[in-house]
Formats: C-alpha cells, structure tokens, sequence
C-alpha cells in the first residue's frame, strides 16, 4: 500500500509541476501584453530570467517544449 501511494503522490507531484509551468508562462505572458509596464523590483529579476529560457509568444506555436522549459526552470530555479 505504502509503494503504491508513494507511486500516486509523485504522479500528482509531476503534475503539479506542469500546472506551475503553465501559470509561469501564462503570468509572464500577461506581463509581457502590458509593456511599458513593469512589474515590482523583486520580481523583475526572475522574470527576466525566465524569459531567457522562454520567449514570449507571439503567434501560435505549439507550447509543449515551452511547458517542458518551464518546469525545468522551475525545478532548477537560480533565484
């Protein structure tokens, strides 16, 4: 039971980390539609960084390697 739940729990873990990936990518998408517009100086470190790894998007592409990039980004977070 114990190996079964520990299965369960790192499937849920993976998951989450996309879903963190994705609202990654969708807040800095949202910051990137409000230029000029900047964000407060604790964040705008993380962002930039961010963005070296993931662009914004400017037309449609598919977003699974950018999802992926995330949560690389995040897992291995510098800041």
């Amino acid at each position: 039971m114990g190996a079964n739940g520990a299965v369960k729990c790192l499937k849920v873990l993976n998951n989450l980390q996309t879903v963190l990936a994705i609202e990654m990518i969708t807040a800095s998408q949202a910051l990137w539609f409000r230029e000029p517009a900047q964000t407060g100086t604790q964040l705008r470190p993380m962002l930039e960084a961010f963005r070296k790894v993931v662009p914004p998007v400017e037309k449609d592409r598919i977003l699974h390697d950018d999802i992926v990039a995330a949560a690389d980004f995040l897992e291995n977070c510098p800041l």
